[in-house]
């Protein structure tokens, strides 16, 4: 019986058509290669079935192959973690790197030990806060580091996340756009919010109203925002009503007590989040959340960048929700 050998990377050039060192580039990003090459690359090593030695690849570039990705220990909002987390280890595999999952509830001392250990060649931190003490540890570190989320502060990483200034921005221009005199946000909005989606948000929401159109951040049971709505009425102006979260449950509440379908009230919302049986006038604004995938493989990227060009400088991008349909 004769014995199946595993691919090597010879097995890999010979199938694409390449040379075993434009193998090596591609897999190591030591030089650039066309992106046509790269796919025939990356289509050989799926045929074969092709993983690459990690152990002689460790002692070659003196690096693990892992990168640390730092989860929350729970899901605070309903999306949860699980989009980025397999969004990212797809990415981390089209660049030959594994995933080390960490949780967020280690903190500091999390992002020391992984450091110690070197276990990880870099990290990709989820659910930062507007000061999160894990930035420190990981500036202390040196370990190459990417933020999903913009703190107040961001010492020594770079930053991917979406636009939330822009989002309050088109939240102030889709209640304008149906004539309001008045925006009233509900779900977690405080102003003092550790969350810094929420600051972002109220941000840009703030700098793009104009003195004519009331803004009113309600408080957060169903019952305050029922009562709060209800002492708009008598007025002869239009109430638009938005949620960043917990919108169907307070959405919900308002329906049951009378307060929607009415043409005074206004509900935005987005594509990707149905409101049925809401009734009366809806404006929709398109997608929020289309790009869990997209800041995911985003991030990957990123940390790559600053894996491979030693003396990188950290940088930040922000993704604007997907604006491809107008108001």
């Amino acid at each position: 019986m004769t014995r199946r050998t595993a691919p090597t990377s010879q097995d890999v050039a010979r199938l694409a058509g390449v040379s075993q060192s434009t193998v090596s580039y591609a897999l190591t990003g030591a030089r650039p290669i066309s992106e046509e090459t790269r796919r025939r690359i990356e289509a050989a090593i799926e045929e074969l079935g092709y993983h690459p030695n990690s152990g002689a690849r460790t002692l070659r570039s003196r690096r693990s192959g892992v990168i640390g990705l730092m989860v929350p220990a729970t899901a605070p909002r309903p999306v949860g973690p699980m989009p980025f987390l397999l969004a990212i280890s797809q990415e981390a595999r089209r660049f030959d790197l594994d995933v080390l999952v960490v949780t967020a509830d280690e903190g500091a001392a999390g992002v020391r030990r992984v450091a110690g250990t070197g276990l990880c060649d870099g990290l990709i931190l989820m659910e930062i806060s507007r000061q999160d003490e894990r930035l420190d540890a990981v500036a202390a570190s040196g370990l190459p580091c990417v933020s999903l989320g913009k703190p107040d502060e961001m010492p020594g990483a770079s930053v991917v996340d979406l636009d939330f200034e822009l989002l309050g921005a088109k939240v102030v221009e889709g209640a304008l756009a149906e004539g309001c005199a008045r925006l009233l946000l509900f779900g977690q909005l405080d102003e003092k919010s550790r969350r810094n989606d929420v600051s972002r948000f109220l941000r840009g929401l703030r700098a793009a109203a104009p003195a004519e159109l009331e803004v009113v951040i309600a408080p957060g049971s169903p019952e305050e925002v029922v009562a709060l709505d209800a002492s708009f009425d008598g007025a002869e102006d239009r109430t638009a009503l938005f949620g960043l979260s917990q919108e169907q449950e307070l959405l919900f509440a308002l329906a049951l007590a009378g307060r929607l379908g009415r043409e005074d009230r206004v509900v935005i919302s987005f594509a990707d989040q149905p409101l049925d049986g809401v009734g009366g006038p809806v404006a929709t604004l398109p997608r929020l959340t289309p790009r869990q995938a997209d800041v995911s493989a985003l991030a990957v990227r990123e940390l790559v960048r600053l894996l491979r060009e030693p003396g990188a400088e950290p940088r930040t991008t922000l993704l604007p929700p997907d604006w491809a349909e107008a108001l």
